[in-house]
């Protein structure tokens, strides 16, 4: 490598011919101050270590942990088939490079090839080299590396000569320090301002892009080649997936479909080494071609490989619920301690936006399903509130034109109606007492078959065509409200079942059963699940309307507050069963 074209160095008022020390130093340290690029300082070392020494070679050699190589960094005067940044020369014990890092003092030699005190590396041998010193470059916890100075000429190097190149190595130590230190700033900088981008973006108000733009800024920050958020879903077919739901790659990075395609949705089976890690709450450090099995072919087979991979878990209220990575199709790096705190950080902001937008829906699906529960009861009560009133009016207005029987009929529709708005309005307390943890009830032997009589009397002829079949059989209940949950089922199943209607009672297992049953349509098998859920509407159902939702809750509490249970299931007819334990 030959050496960069500078302007000459002064030369030494000692030694004629040979550059001053003195101003070399001095050059070096200036250039140490004002160059960003380490790489930068370590050429112009390299030229001034020829110049001063009036050597044909010089290198730096840095070792990146303890035992390693040493990787020739920097240097000048080599053939051209030697590589910087990819030659190495060992550093095991009785080499060269061990010897001097070990010894911490300047080396010199006369004789490379009849020097006992180590063994010479290939690289100098190739170069012929005779004489040269080396030094070890200091670092702040361990040496960054050698600095050497070799020429092919049998010659005696001085202490003087030692002590310049030993004042190169002390000022290059410093710069690698120096610039470690600046890197770690402007990279925490980076690191700052970035998260500070992402929280932006998902804070933001509305915009089905903020996760895009948030992956943005992370990308801005890094050099990797990509960055994307999975999440876990569950696809009817292939069971237990992660789906990219957001990416971003650098300005004219190329854009495949392909690519986008075989990543959009990949089963969990097909990843089970990255899923271990994951769902452990682990960083994973992912390497494609250190993967064993399937995974090994999934990455494999990807069209647009990478190189190297960083997933870092996002949790959602405890639970696993995606990923956030960094991934590099061009190198396989090692993950800075930067890169993985900038990442765990992202996770747990998008994490905290994802509990923000289902909180988020799931508020505005209350607000909705509120609107609809007022509306249905504001139905529910204008129906038998608009019948008393018509009566009572007919009465008042009437009176002397009424038959005796008329009469009594008028009372008695008023008399059911305002029956039916009790029922209402005894649903409603129940309902706020069970929001407010204030509904009790007792728990006696309750003959099913009396309170079945008791709440059919209460529907006069309209219970005519209802059909009691069954065994005589005790539970242990509340009657009041084993009647308030029979009622509700009987209503339901006149007011939105089909023409039959009837009630069996039975004993199965321990267990008192008391079922309404109706030939009406049944409930979707989508909606049988949440139609005990509070609030919840399917007016849109035949066989349900939205008001059923109360009666339905309320009936579903009480009946796991008598220690039992209501369910409901289609079999050719719609069945409600209401199980509470048998009275001993």
């Amino acid at each position: 490598m030959a050496a960069p074209t500078r302007s000459p160095v002064p030369e030494s008022s000692d030694n004629p011919g040979r550059a001053s020390a003195q101003a070399a130093i001095a050059e070096l340290g200036q250039v140490a101050l004002v160059q960003n690029e380490i790489r930068d300082v370590l050429d112009v070392a390299m030229y001034l270590v020829c110049e001063v020494l009036d050597v044909e070679l010089a290198k730096v050699l840095r070792q990146e942990s303890p035992g390693q190589p040493l990787t020739l960094v920097a240097g000048c005067g080599w053939h051209a088939d030697v590589e910087v940044g990819k030659a190495t020369v060992p550093c095991d014990r009785d080499s060269q490079g061990w010897y001097t890092l070990a010894t911490e003092e300047p080396v010199l030699y006369d004789n490379l090839a009849g020097d006992e005190r180590f063994r010479r590396s290939q690289l100098l041998e190739d170069h012929g080299v005779v004489s040269g010193i080396s030094v070890m470059i200091p670092g702040l916890y361990r040496p960054y590396g050698v600095v050497g100075a070799h020429t092919a000429r049998r010659r005696e190097f001085t202490p003087t000569d030692a002590d310049f190149l030993r004042s190169v190595a002390n000022v290059l130590g410093s710069a690698v320090e120096n610039h470690r230190i600046r890197e770690q700033i402007e990279g925490k900088v980076r690191y700052e301002t970035a998260l500070a981008e992402c929280a932006q973006a998902l804070l933001a108000s509305s915009g089905e892009d903020r996760l895009m733009h948030a992956l943005e800024a992370l990308l801005i920050s890094t050099q990797t080649t990509y960055v994307f958020v999975e999440r876990n879903v569950m696809d009817p077919e292939l069971g237990f997936c992660s789906q990219t739901i957001a990416e971003a790659e650098p300005p004219g990075a190329s854009d495949s479909d392909d690519e986008a395609e075989y990543w959009n949705l990949t089963p969990w089976d097909r990843m089970p080494i990255s899923r271990s890690y994951l769902e452990r709450g682990e960083v994973f450090n992912l390497i494609p071609s250190q993967l064993e099995g399937v995974e090994y072919e999934l990455y494999a087979e990807d069209p647009y490989p990478v190189k190297s991979e960083l997933d870092i878990p996002i949790f959602v209220d405890g639970e696993w619920a995606g990923l956030i990575g960094f991934a590099d199709e061009k190198v396989q790096r090692e993950w800075s301690a930067g890169d993985i705190s900038l990442l765990t950080t992202a996770a747990k902001m998008i994490g905290a936006f994802w509990e923000r937008e289902t909180a988020r829906r799931r508020l505005e699906e209350m607000s909705q399903a509120k609107d609809e529960f007022l509306a249905s009861i504001s139905h529910e009560l204008r129906t038998p509130l608009t019948s008393v009133m018509g009566y009572a009016q007919l009465l008042r207005d009437r009176d002397d034109d009424l038959s005796g029987p008329l009469r009594r009929e008028a009372a008695s529709s008023v008399l059911k109606q305002a029956a039916d708005l009790e029922h209402i309005v005894n649903d409603l307390l129940v309902a706020a007492k069970a929001e407010m943890g204030e509904l009790t009830v007792t728990r006696v032997p309750v003959n099913l078959s009396a309170q079945t009589s008791q709440v059919l009397e209460e529907y006069g002829g309209r219970s005519a065509g209802i059909e009691v079949t069954g065994m005589k059989v005790r539970a242990l209940g509340d009657p009041a409200r084993v009647r308030q949950v029979l009622r509700n089922l009987i209503t339901n199943a006149l007011r939105y079942g089909g023409e039959k209607v009837r009630v069996e009672i039975a004993d199965r297992s321990g267990s008192a059963l008391l079922r309404v049953i109706d030939d009406g349509p049944g409930i979707p098998p989508e909606d049988r699940e949440r139609i005990f859920q509070p609030r919840q509407r399917v007016a849109s159902t035949p066989g349900l309307t939205a008001a059923l939702g109360l009666g339905l809750t309320i009936s579903s509490q009480l009946a796991q507050m008598m220690g039992g249970d209501l369910v409901y299931r289609y079999e050719g007819e719609s069945v409600f069963e209401l199980s509470l334990p048998v009275s001993s």
